[in-house]
């Protein structure tokens, strides 16, 4: 690549806002320019060119204006990669110029504007290469050289910015201009350099962050292979006990069968961890899995969710209710609809206390369809609500109620709702239960318009 005409910067979008940040600040320079050189002419009396002055601002004017219609009319504040090279290329350069000018005309080195070219250097170091930069300070300080020496062996006329100080101007115009060219060696060194270094530190953290991503997914295959692994023995252990309790394998105590029961649930408990982890890991690979789409019938799916959880709520005195027309549905993904509800009515479930209401309802809201899950269990405090969807996480007061928890289920759901370009949020009060809003678009992923099922054939 040409290190002539490199932008160092992969944030292409950034590079077009910087333009625009460009012409603000031309544009506040123009007015500044302009207002300075009024005020001097009415009531400072110095003896500079000033129809030449108000000529070069009037060129700032018109260059500025000029950038600001090609930029925003011409190309709507969206320029290619090469336009933005040449862009700023042609701002750059004629800001040195017309920046030169004006403190060549209004006094040269016994005027502090000369040292506003440190801003340039800063604004040319942002966008550009180290070696851009030092090819646009070496022509400077050419220029600088140059201009001095011709006025020192008055080949140009100077304007002095006082007239009594004159006399003197030429006596230390080289340590002048030595401070000013050294300062504009040192500014280009430093801002090149402390970019570098900005830049290494920034190669560094990605690559600890792409070390980390290939860690954090060898974590997601270790955990999907082991639970896959366990969930088979522990399902069948589950199955034996059932059996058992059934009577298959012949007539038991019923002290046996208050034992197995309690062995029983501790089983679905241990099952429910492990497909939280084999759904955590799916959610998490770095290949997402493509999720089947089909309409759906919204409330078919919510009455499957409640009848796998009837049994634990009865247990407890729960009553779990929902409110859903009929006829609502949506194009989704039945396994992602299956994660979200059961994951939130189980919830609902096991930290509501007894003769309590869990509602599901569902409804058509404009373009999108609302979901919402409420109980009325132990809230949420407020410190600890915008960390429920953080992974692993459990507050503490749901584990002191269930010891048992991968803390990962609020974080499959949210992850299955934007899987869906859905959105989720929660409002909780300490006491008084928890409700969940999900929002989800009625078209599917891939922008296919939701149409009712006809007969539920898709509801097999």
């Amino acid at each position: 690549m040409n290190a002539t005409s490199k932008i160092e910067s992969s944030e292409y979008s950034d590079l077009n806002k910087v333009i625009g940040w460009f012409l603000a600040l031309r544009w506040i320079a123009c007015g500044g320019v302009f207002v300075s050189q009024l005020v001097i002419h009415l009531f400072f009396h110095y003896n500079l060119p000033n129809n030449v002055l108000f000529t070069f601002t009037g060129l700032l004017f018109i260059a500025n204006l000029s950038f600001t219609i090609y930029y925003i009319l011409i190309k709507s504040k969206n320029l290619s990669r090469n336009e933005l090279k040449a862009f700023f290329h042609i701002q750059v350069c004629s800001d040195y110029v017309l920046l030169f000018l004006l403190s060549y005309l209004t006094g040269f080195l016994e005027n502090p504007l000369c040292y506003y070219f440190v801003f340039h250097i800063m604004l040319t170091s942002f966008i550009f290469s180290s070696t851009i930069v030092y090819i646009y300070v070496g022509s400077l300080l050419v220029m600088l050289i140059s201009v001095m020496a011709a006025e020192f062996f008055r080949m140009i006329p100077h304007f002095p910015l006082n007239p009594t100080t004159n006399a003197n101007y030429f006596d230390v115009m080289f340590i002048r201009g030595a401070g000013l060219c050294t300062t504009l060696i040192i500014a280009a060194y430093l801002i090149t350099s402390i970019k570098r270094r900005i830049e290494e530190r920034g190669r560094k953290i990605e690559f600890e962050l792409d070390r980390y991503k290939s860690l954090d997914k060898i974590k997601s295959n270790f955990i999907l292979q082991v639970t896959h692994e366990i969930r088979g023995p522990i399902a069948a252990l589950k199955g034996f006990h059932e059996m058992i309790l059934k009577g298959i394998t012949g007539e038991t105590t019923q002290r046996t069968r208050e034992t197995l029961r309690k062995a029983n649930r501790r089983t679905e408990n241990l099952l429910t961890m492990i497909d939280e982890m084999i759904d955590y890991a799916y959610m998490k690979a770095e290949e997402k899995i493509r999720y089947g789409i089909t309409g759906l019938y919204l409330k078919n799916i919510i009455d499957a969710n409640i009848d796998l959880f009837l049994n634990a709520a009865n247990e407890k005195d729960i009553q779990v209710a929902s409110n859903c027309s009929r006829d609502l549905s949506l194009i989704t993904s039945r396994d992602l609809m299956n994660i979200i509800f059961s994951n939130l009515i189980s919830n609902a479930i096991k930290y509501s206390p007894a003769k309590t209401t869990v509602r599901v309802n569902a409804e058509k809201d404009k373009d999108k369809v609302h979901i919402m899950v409420k109980d009325e269990g132990i809230g949420i405090k407020s410190d600890e609500l915008d960390r429920i969807f953080e992974e692993f996480y459990r507050t503490r007061r749901a584990r002191e109620i269930v010891k048992d928890g991968t803390g990962l289920g609020l974080s499959i759901v949210q992850k299955a709702v934007e899987a869906l370009n859905g959105k989720i949020s929660v409002y909780s009060e300490e006491g008084k239960g928890t409700t969940f809003h999900i929002y989800l678009p009625s078209s599917n992923p891939n922008g296919t318009k939701n149409e009712k099922n006809q007969g539920g054939n898709n509801e097999q």
